[in-house]
């Protein structure tokens, strides 16, 4: 057995058995089963380690520091346990009735009975009941009360009530499996029905949880053709061009951005080719996408991880490093004038920045982000606008990406929590559930099932881990965001049909006891019979199982959004309207104010203004830079002054207005 102080191995591809530090040796740890983030950890000497993720890359000695029940996943477990028995039991909105209801009939039956003896035995109805045939019909002074009596309390019967509740919860979480949503009973239900705040996890809830290369920064166009040409070449060319028309302009600085790229993401794709590195991959899939693994990629010599830093190797003798700014540092690499203005310029905008140098020069700066889902702004938007629940994220990751992505889906920064840890979840969501707001959790780690447990309903992603969707009252199979507004919607309509059935049941019986109880004998001279009062008792209930079996006919609410494009608002996308279809009526939800609809600067108060983008309030993404119309190196693509005059001599980019190149063009 482990015990405290041992020392272990951990070679690449292992789980870390236990908790501990790090004695010797230096690896990346892909942590994402503890913190939900996608991109590994470097570990060095004296580095904590956490039992039960996953070590990257290399081979370290560790120093066992916590086992069994003290390790951090065991306390987590823990969590969920604690969370989950702390909830009060629900009580079922029937039983509650039915404990009222079931003596109250009781008592009128025998109510019943003692009247009408009384009546029928003294001379109060004298001179009226001899008109009455029910001593031809077989009865006398006792047994015609007895009669009342056993039809009161037949008729009365709570069985539709007790009916009302689990058919309809059973016919509605039948609907939500077929529509790909699991629902764990009436509790669930019950409280998603009420839920004011929804607090999302954020990477894979909403967003995709793999990276993704979203922007290539050119830092020269050394790339852009041969080494000793290419100046020469593509200045001559761009001078032509600009005699000839734009077109032929715009055509040279696509070509050389086209060269330059191509050659980037080669070198950068063979480098990467036999890692499993989320960064890798996302060089990869874009290297793919470019059409540049259509083509054999060359094998590379000398290569070496370096933790913490990148990845440097030989590409047909090529020497090509890809890392950070430690790796910058570490191999002496000549920055090119510019190289650490796109990188600050991609952080900015939640980017991971990249650095790709070639033969000891940084050619060019990759920005690689995990992207937010297709349907998470849409999502949000309804859940806000639509529904008016509140929305909160919560993440391990840092608060400059999580900010980044919560204003790209349109959720509030004060609404935005970073860098915190599963038991922080907990307590955000347990400080929110005290200010009255009655919540719902969605995610899908191990990191997220405190905090699933916790909140009032605990909504799982179907792509998360198995303890996620045990500590959750609802798991969305189909890993569809849009599915969360069904559930709202199906636990609403199910909550509705199971009032409706209570109403039935109730007024079912409000109506028919006084019936039984014979107060209209008098005028009708007709008594109830039992046996009828069964087969009235039988027809209510397969009323109320009629009401909930057409539950089966329940169409979930669509949802669409217009959207605005790049040239409306200024080089943003954003959520303009909303569309909501739902129980056959239609609504149509205004994202932003009617001012900005019309082009026109926002009219909202600067204090209740939710408008995005929104540059009168400053609720703006940062000033993207026209890479696609920048000459590769040109500092214009990360938002900087053009620098083309004093590196070429005259400006080299298509609709440069810092240069006074005002020619633009639709292709670009």
């Amino acid at each position: 057995l482990l015990q405290r102080g041992d020392i272990l191995l951990v070679r690449p591809g292992e789980k870390v058995p236990t908790d501990g530090t790090v004695k010797s040796g230096s690896s990346s740890v892909d942590e994402s089963m503890l913190t939900g983030e996608s991109l590994p950890v470097s570990k060095g000497e004296g580095s904590k380690l956490i039992g039960g993720t996953i070590n990257m890359n290399g081979a370290v000695q560790m120093i066992v520091g916590e086992v069994g029940e003290d390790t951090a996943l065991a306390q987590i477990i823990r969590l969920v346990e604690t969370a989950q028995s702390s909830k009060a039991a629900i009580q079922e909105v029937a039983d509650r009735i039915a404990a009222v209801f079931t003596p109250v009939v009781i008592a009128i039956s025998f109510t019943t009975y003692i009247v009408w003896a009384l009546l029928l035995n003294s001379s109060v109805l004298d001179g009226i009941k001899e008109d009455w045939p029910y001593h031809e019909q077989g009865f006398n002074d006792w047994t015609l009360p007895l009669l009342f009596s056993i039809s009161v309390m037949v008729i009365a019967c709570p069985c539709a009530l007790g009916l009302a509740t689990p058919t309809a919860v059973m016919v509605g979480t039948g609907v939500g499996a077929r529509l790909g949503i699991l629902i764990r009973g009436g509790e669930p239900l019950e409280l998603t029905k009420d839920v004011t705040c929804v607090v999302f996890d954020k990477t894979g809830t909403l967003t995709r949880g793999e990276m993704a290369v979203k922007d290539i920064l050119l830092l020269s166009d050394r790339l852009a053709g041969e080494p000793k040409e290419v100046v020469g070449e593509i200045g001559t060319s761009i001078e032509k061009a600009s005699c000839c028309g734009s077109n032929d302009r715009v055509s040279v600085v696509l070509e050389a951005r086209q060269k330059a790229i191509e050659k980037v993401m080669y070198y950068s794709a063979c480098v990467e080719q036999s890692s499993e590195h989320p960064i890798a991959k996302a060089i990869l899939t874009k290297a793919a996408d470019l059409g540049i693994l259509n083509r054999p990629l060359e094998d590379v010599e000398n290569f070496e991880a370096e933790v913490g830093k990148g990845v440097k190797c030989t590409v047909d003798n090529v020497t090509v490093h890809i890392g950070n700014r430690r790796c910058l540092a570490a191999n002496d690499i000549n920055v090119t004038p510019g190289t650490f203005d796109a990188m600050i310029y991609l952080e900015d905008m939640g980017q991971t920045a990249v650095a790709v140098s070639i033969n000891g020069r940084t050619e060019a700066v990759l920005g690689i982000m995990d992207h937010a889902k297709d349907e998470a702004a849409l999502t949000v938007n309804v859940l806000q606008h639509v529904f008016g629940i509140k929305v909160h994220m919560l993440t391990g990751d840092n608060f400059r990406t999580a900010r980044t992505v919560a204003r790209d889906i349109g959720i509030p920064a004060a609404n935005v929590i970073a860098d915190v840890l599963p038991a922080e979840k907990i307590e955000y969501i347990k400080q929110l559930r005290l200010e009255g707001e009655h919540v719902a959790m969605v995610g899908d780690g191990i990191n997220d099932s405190p905090a699933l447990a916790e909140a009032d309903v605990g909504i799982a992603i179907g792509s998360g881990t198995q303890i996620a969707h045990e500590a959750a009252g609802i798991v969305l199979v189909n890993s569809k965001l849009t599915d969360l507004l069904v559930a709202i919607d199906l636990a609403k309509t199910i909550y509705s049909r199971i009032r409706l059935n209570f109403m039935w049941a109730l007024g079912y019986n409000t109506l028919a006891i006084p019936i039984a109880a014979g107060i209209f004998y008098p005028m009708t001279h007709t008594a109830l019979p039992p046996y009828v009062a069964a087969f009235a008792m039988a027809l209510s209930s397969v009323s109320v199982l009629t009401s909930s079996l057409s539950l089966n006919r329940y169409k979930p609410p669509t949802f669409n959004a217009k959207k605005y494009g790049r040239d409306l608002r200024g080089g943003e996308l954003g959520i303009e309207k909303i569309g909501f279809t739902a129980h056959g009526e239609q609504f149509d939800v205004s994202v932003i104010c009617e001012s900005m609809m019309r082009n026109e600067p926002c009219a909202c108060p600067p204090e209740t203004c939710n408008c995005f983008p929104c540059e009168e309030h400053g609720n703006i993404l940062p000033k993207k830079g026209s890479s696609r119309s920048s000459f590769p190196g040109c500092r214009d693509a990360w938002n900087k002054k053009c620098n083309c005059v004093e590196t070429f001599g005259s400006c080299k980019c298509v609709g440069c207005t810092s240069c006074g190149n005002k020619t633009l063009d639709t292709q670009v």
